[in-house]
């Protein structure tokens, strides 16, 4: 397995896959790099040698130079964590790249696999000031659906509270975690988000996500959703009006179960073209250019949902904005 060689980058883009999502991380380092080629940062998948997919090293060597494997050998610190439904061991491993990493890399940036870059704006994360915050991260839709007032709205604010949260605590998603990897040692993050998950194992619904917006509360820093467009965004036509960096499917069905997916077929049509030309192209031989669909027309409860959702981000001040507002293309229709 190849192992990280020293590099002078100051920032690791690191993601975490199991065997299952090991080519979908392959899929967003191409993405990062189409945007950025030349980006001052490291990409680490971070795994074992069995989550490395057959047919890596027949991927085109221009790919491979520019991804480093990292020999994860820290199961056993995971083995009493709390798992369910579609989570992994795999997961947990972010809490812990603060302390394994090479000690040259003084930030992180953590992303999940089921995400692809867009257009450039990474390499901005290595820079942007974060104080003596040990994360930045992107509110989640669990806190936004407040705005929605929907069916799910009453069950989000029960399961923040669950986790001592005020009501009015923005609760972050965790698939995108910006690292202060100083401060985070200094925090003890890891030691507190492991210590409250298996104390409360009952209210972490949502596993270390959950630990990690239970012990910061208000010691963390908010990205713009240009940084983590996830869920409803996808479905709230204010793509145009927030021009994401990123977009992160974070519901199911994915875009690459073509059998299934029902979204925007050019999501779905990411993926086929990745897998047509990589060596699991066998990952597309139920789809077509045909899968998905087209955007659906808002219903008048999502209407009202992005007319509160956009006038509530004016109101914001995220740290990647200038002047930390987020400069919103379109007036809310």
């Amino acid at each position: 397995m190849t192992r990280v060689t020293p590099s002078a980058a100051r920032m690791a883009v690191c993601l975490s896959p199991d065997l299952r999502y090991f080519r979908q991380a392959v899929f967003v380092a191409q993405s990062i790099l189409a945007h950025e080629p030349e980006a001052d940062f490291d990409i680490l998948i971070v795994c074992e040698p069995d989550d490395i997919a057959p047919g890596y090293a027949q991927l085109p060597e221009a790919l491979r130079a520019r991804i480093k494997l990292w020999n994860w050998q820290h199961a056993g610190e995971m083995a009493e964590l709390p798992l369910s439904g579609h989570m992994t061991p795999a997961t947990y491993r972010r809490l812990f790249l603060p302390a394994v990493l090479p000690e040259h890399y003084e930030r992180i940036l953590y992303l999940d696999s089921d995400l692809v870059v867009v257009r450039p704006g990474l390499s901005r994360l290595a820079e942007i000031p974060l104080g003596d915050a040990p994360l930045a991260a992107a509110i989640d839709m669990i806190f936004l659906k407040d705005f929605e007032n929907g069916p799910l709205t009453a069950e989000f604010r029960a399961y923040r509270a669950g986790l001592g949260l005020p009501l009015e605590a923005h609760y972050f998603n965790a698939g995108v975690l910006l690292i202060d990897r100083a401060n985070w040692r200094c925090l003890r993050v890891t030691e507190k988000a492991l210590a409250f998950l298996r104390e409360n194992s009952e209210r972490c619904l949502f596993h270390d996500q959950s630990a990690l917006n239970a012990v910061l509360q208000d010691r963390w820093l908010p990205l713009s959703p240009r940084y983590n467009f996830m869920g409803d965004f996808l479905l709230l036509d204010v793509e145009t009006d927030i021009a994401p960096v990123l977009l992160h499917f974070v519901t199911h069905p994915k875009p690459w179960h073509f059998d299934e997916w029902r979204g925007e077929r050019r999501f779905a049509e990411l993926y086929r073209s990745f897998w047509v030309t990589s060596p699991w192209a066998d990952e597309a031989k139920n789809a077509s250019e045909a899968t998905g669909g087209l955007a659906l027309p808002l219903t008048p409860e999502f209407a009202r949902f992005r007319k509160r959702l956009l006038a509530f981000l004016e109101t914001q001040s995220f740290i990647d904005c200038p002047d930390g507002r987020l400069p919103l293309r379109a007036a809310p229709r």
